[in-house]
């Protein structure tokens, strides 16, 4: 089973149902809680995506989104090893340096993102949700 870590952007995109984006995050959703590709977060993700959320849209949907969280994705840790790491790299993007390096740290195979340029892509594959689904329907099952 494909193992993908999920930007706080491809979450937001279905939470908050940003056009014509929530489509191919919602899609992808269903993926994982059909437990056909295995969706990680972390806890930045999620202390990223339920800040975006309370303010765009209330805390009571904020809230709902972490319980939901809790049962719906599998969790890994930012540690101070990649946080040193997206120090030490020269960021373009800090917070994006980190979960590319917790990304890489937990042996994940890709980096689902609407924001691809903010990546580097040596030691990971990086796709849209759009690209990813595409991916997946042209592989064999």
């Amino acid at each position: 089973m494909e193992k993908v870590y999920l930007d706080c952007n491809i979450i937001l995109d279905w939470i908050v149902d940003r056009q014509p984006f929530s489509l191919f995050a919602t899609e992808l959703i269903d993926l994982i809680e059909k437990k056909r590709i295995i969706g990680f977060v972390s806890p930045l993700i999620l202390a990223n995506c339920f800040y975006v959320i309370q303010k765009e849209i209330n805390r009571e949907v904020a809230n709902s989104f972490l319980q939901d969280s809790v049962k719906l994705f599998s969790f890994i840790d930012n540690t101070k090893i990649d946080v040193q790491l997206a120090i030490d790299s020269g960021y373009k993007d800090f917070e994006d340096d980190i979960h590319y390096y917790t990304a890489i740290n937990n042996k994940l195979e890709y980096i689902i993102t609407r924001n691809k340029k903010d990546f580097k892509s040596e030691k990971i594959k990086l796709f849209t949700a759009e690209e990813f689904l595409i991916k997946i329907k042209n592989s064999p099952a």
